[in-house]
């Protein structure tokens, strides 16, 4: 079952999410940064997520570089070129449909490094937007 746009937001602030897909993650950064702006969007990623790996008993599973990298990456984008809806965006955006986009701005060496997990390290390959 595929949630509306407010459920879906609605359901991860609360962390009531059973599963929670790579495409929802981009759907709810991209939903809440039109919104309440990209910086906001940032920080809804970033608690609803926290929130979300202590519901579902992994709060492990949290990282906190890979949030924000994600979160800022579409925020930008979403600033940059709104559309009318998260499928115009992502015809818009495929770059959003690889889960290694990361890979772009990170060696592997920093972003899964000790440090990304528990606070935002800065890319080592190119800036973030």
């Amino acid at each position: 079952m595929t949630l509306n746009d407010s459920a879906l937001l609605e359901r991860f602030s609360r962390g009531e999410l059973s599963e929670f897909p790579h495409l929802d993650h981009v759907r709810v950064v991209y939903l809440h940064t039109r919104r309440a702006g990209r910086d906001a969007a940032v920080e809804f990623a970033r608690a609803g997520l926290q929130r979300l790996t202590r519901q579902l008993g992994v709060p492990e599973k949290y990282h906190e570089t890979v949030t924000v990298a994600w979160a800022r990456l579409v925020g930008e984008r979403t600033e940059i070129g709104p559309c009318r809806d998260f499928a115009e965006f992502l015809d818009h955006n495929p770059q959003f449909q690889r889960k290694e986009l990361l890979d772009d701005y990170y060696s592997r060496e920093v972003l899964f490094g000790p440090d990304a997990r528990a606070r935002f390290v800065e890319p080592d390959l190119r800036p973030l937007p």
